[in-house]
């Protein structure tokens, strides 16, 4: 699918995961967009804001932030071990300089788990 990066303008164009292929095949349809605001305009902006802030009202997670979408993204990338380069195709970082960020993030998650494995394993062994 493609999207534009709102901070950078940049348009990338992303893979669709299968979930959300299915759920996307699921929905009736017509015209070009998929929020739309008639057959071939997207809704604006700020009506999508307000959409994501209704849905956030409901469930009352108003704390939880779309930038925060993108974040989880790109941490979670990284635990499945994508490479800084694949990470960046998805959330459309300028530098690697960000992509480093959550790679550091994910990697430390890691190591922490493996240390706490090794001091459980060598508890058993004295």
């Amino acid at each position: 699918m493609q999207v534009t990066q709102e901070k950078t303008g940049a348009e990338l164009w992303i893979y669709c995961p299968d979930r959300l292929q299915q759920y996307l095949a699921a929905l009736p349809r017509s015209g070009k967009h998929i929020l739309a605001k008639n057959l071939t305009q997207p809704i604006s902006k700020r009506h999508a804001q307000k959409l994501v802030m209704s849905v956030r009202e409901q469930i009352n997670a108003e704390k939880f932030v779309p930038h925060g979408w993108r974040y989880n993204a790109a941490k979670e990338l990284a635990e499945a071990g994508c490479s800084d380069s694949e990470i960046q195709s998805v959330t459309g970082h300028k530098t690697l300089e960000m992509v480093k960020k959550y790679r550091q993030q994910a990697n430390q998650k890691q190591l922490s788990k493996k240390a706490q494995n090794r001091r459980e394993q060598n508890k058993t062994r004295t």
